[in-house]
């Protein structure tokens, strides 16, 4: 089946930028979305492991406040949480 959709230029663009980091083809990128919503679709036959992966991978990144560097074993020790001395 093939059904045309008019997009807004900026969606398109979006949507063909996704494709390329996902490595593929804008339409074969367009019909794996719509396939994870439709109901009654399993979500594992849209995406190998490693695409779903990649994809969460993304998105943790896309956040713009996420930590540089990740905290020490001793500032998320259960000491840490219950100290009072406050270094």
């Amino acid at each position: 089946m093939s059904i045309q959709i008019e997009l807004k230029p900026e969606i398109e663009a979006e949507l063909k930028a996704w494709a390329q980091k996902n490595g593929l083809p804008l339409s074969q990128y367009v019909q794996r979305i719509l396939e994870q919503h439709v109901p009654g679709q399993p979500v594992e036959s849209a995406m190998t492991p490693e695409e779903r992966a990649k994809a969460f991978q993304d998105w943790a990144e896309s956040f713009p406040d996420r930590r540089s560097t990740p905290l020490s074993d001793d500032a998320i020790s259960r000491e840490a949480f219950y100290r009072t001395d406050y270094e």
